[in-house]
């Protein structure tokens, strides 16, 4: 009887030491870690990708998005993608941006151009969560497309193409599809898109 009860003290005062302890660090990211630990994993080009991780976590594992990552850090804009959102990132892979920029994309990564940097990385963020469902709706809505305003304070335009794609046109005429949506993240949602989207101002 008497092991009967140091057991149950055992397993009471335990249970209350998990309950009333913090979760490990006070930022906004390890909270969201504690309550999601079992976050959703999906796989993005061979790399996982967890909910339960901000946007510079995932790209870090990601080996298609090194060329956008290293930009992002040298626009000294990793805090945007680490704050709490919530954000929409739009993100093109390393063979867009060898595409579309070559040689400039080394200019770009200069401290000289850090403001025109930061000004083709912002038009990749959106301010809110924006899925596919929300961006059909607001296609819809405008009768067949949609004027959607970036964190670079330009906009880009939205359409369903004949593949039944959601299509991005910028500025510049460039027109760029989501290739897989709705990754989900743990300040936000990204979407994959096919190439680099270019603000009118700063034409490649």
């Amino acid at each position: 009887m008497k092991n009967l009860l140091a057991l149950l003290l055992l397993l009471t005062t335990g249970f209350a030491f998990a309950q009333t302890t913090p979760p490990r660090g006070s930022s906004y990211q390890d909270s969201v870690r504690a309550s999601t630990s079992s976050g959703k994993t999906v796989m993005v080009n061979g790399a996982p990708v967890n909910s339960a991780m901000d946007f510079i976590e995932n790209l870090t594992a990601s080996k298609t998005h090194t060329t956008f990552l290293a930009a992002v850090r040298a626009a000294n804009m990793v805090g945007t993608l680490k704050s709490r959102g919530p954000l929409t990132l739009l993100a093109p892979p390393d063979s867009a941006f060898k595409q579309q920029l070559g040689l400039r994309l080394d200019t770009l990564m200069k401290p000289a151009h850090k403001y025109e940097l930061i000004n083709v990385l912002s038009y990749h963020i959106l301010a809110g969560e924006y899925t596919i469902k929300s961006l059909t709706k607001l296609i819809n809505d405008g009768h067949g497309e949609a004027s959607i305003l970036t964190l670079a304070g330009s906009k880009l335009t939205a359409r369903i193409d004949e593949n039944r794609n959601i299509q991005f046109t910028d500025e510049t005429g460039g027109k760029s599809v989501i290739s897989q949506f709705n990754i989900e993240e743990n300040n936000g949602l990204m979407h994959l898109i096919t190439r680099v989207l270019v603000p009118k101002d700063k034409a490649m």
